[in-house]
C-alpha cells in the first residue's frame, strides 16, 4: 500500500520535471519554515515562482486545484516572505502557480500548470 506521503512526493517528481520540460529553472524543493512549506520554489522567464503541487488519483471530490484554501494560502505566502527574506532584495518579481497532478491506474500521469494562482 501506498502511504499519502508516497504519493505526493512521487507527484512532486513529476511536477517538477514538467516545470523543467516548460522553461522552469528549479532552484529548491520542499522549503520548510515553522508555519509553512513550499513545495518547489523555481524560475520562470523575470519571475520567482512559488509553486504547490497537488496530487490525486481522481476528481470524485474536485480539481485539486480546490484543495488550496486560505489556510493553506497564508502558510505559502508566510514560507516565501522567509524566502525572500533570505535574498535581501526588495525587487523581486514573484507569483504563486499550482500544478495539478493526476495519477490514474495504468495511464500516464497527467500534469496541469496554473499559473499566478493567487496573489
Amino acid at each position: 500500500m501506498v502511504t499519502t506521503a508516497e504519493t505526493g512526493a512521487y507527484g512532486e517528481r513529476i511536477a517538477a520535471a514538467h516545470l523543467r520540460r516548460h522553461g522552469y529553472r528549479v532552484l529548491t524543493r520542499n522549503y520548510k519554515v515553522i508555519g509553512g512549506e513550499i513545495d518547489i520554489i523555481c524560475r520562470h522567464k523575470d519571475a520567482l515562482v512559488f509553486a504547490e503541487v497537488r496530487t490525486r488519483s481522481s476528481e470524485d471530490f474536485g480539481r485539486p486545484i480546490d484543495t488550496i484554501g486560505s489556510a493553506k494560502q497564508n502558510a505559502l505566502r508566510h514560507a516565501a516572505r522567509r524566502y525572500l527574506e533570505l535574498l535581501d532584495r526588495d525587487d523581486i518579481y514573484y507569483r504563486f502557480d499550482a500544478v495539478e497532478v493526476m495519477l490514474k491506474s495504468g495511464e500516464i500521469p497527467v500534469c496541469t500548470l496554473i499559473s499566478d494562482v493567487f496573489a
